[in-house]
């Protein structure tokens, strides 16, 4: 009997201290009004979350007014307007035009447009103007060092009473493939920039 009751004594002392982990234990009870209240105050606090969510997309992430974002399809009808194609095509030609205009104050004789207009036309054959001088006895000059050269030069008076340019010629051909080739050897031997020009056979005359 003593054992019996030391043993009851044991488990008496050694009962209380079977508590929680951390040593206590907390607890909540809530009846149904408390139940309903706490749902009632949850649902609220998201239904708020989503009204503030919607809001700040609408009025804080939208982009000020005249930077409204276009979409890739917009950009790209925009850029194929008459309007916008107009001004590039202006000015890709003017920049065309300012780099097409000759580097030098050389007048150049004016030949058709294409090789059908040639053929129709009266006689003629191709020529290299490499020069235009005003002076008669120069142009002569100049001539005179060209046939030296091994070429066949020559020099025509100007056409119209306000051009005062002699032009000095080089080479007589045919076709005009031979004549670039002509242009090809002069640019890269002598170092000169030449122009094919369309002449009549009637204005050749012997020097």
């Amino acid at each position: 009997m003593r054992r019996r009751c030391l043993a009851t004594d044991n488990l008496g002392m050694t009962a209380p201290k079977q508590k929680g982990r951390f040593g206590f234990v907390i607890r909540f009870e809530l009846g149904l009004l408390g139940m309903f209240s706490l749902t009632l105050v949850t649902g609220c606090i998201f239904f708020w979350m989503f009204i503030i969510g919607i809001w700040a997309g609408q009025t804080i992430l939208q982009p000020a007014p005249g930077e409204v974002a276009k979409s890739p399809l917009a950009k790209l009808a925009g850029a194929l307007k008459p309007g916008k194609q107009d001004t590039v095509d202006s000015g890709a030609s003017s920049a065309q035009k300012e780099n097409m205009e000759p580097t030098t104050e050389m007048p150049v004789e004016s030949a058709p447009a294409s090789e059908t207009e040639w053929a129709e036309a009266e006689p003629s054959f191709f020529a290299l103007q490499i020069s235009a001088v005003r002076d008669q006895d120069r142009a002569q000059q100049d001539v005179a060092e060209w046939r030296g050269r091994g070429y066949e030069a020559f020099s025509l008076p100007p056409e119209d009473e306000d051009d005062p340019f002699i032009r000095i010629y080089v080479g007589k051909f045919d076709k005009l493939a031979d004549a670039n080739q002509l242009i090809a050897k002069l640019e890269k031997e002598e170092k000169v920039k030449a122009y094919i020009a369309l002449l009549p056979a009637s204005r050749l005359k012997s020097p």
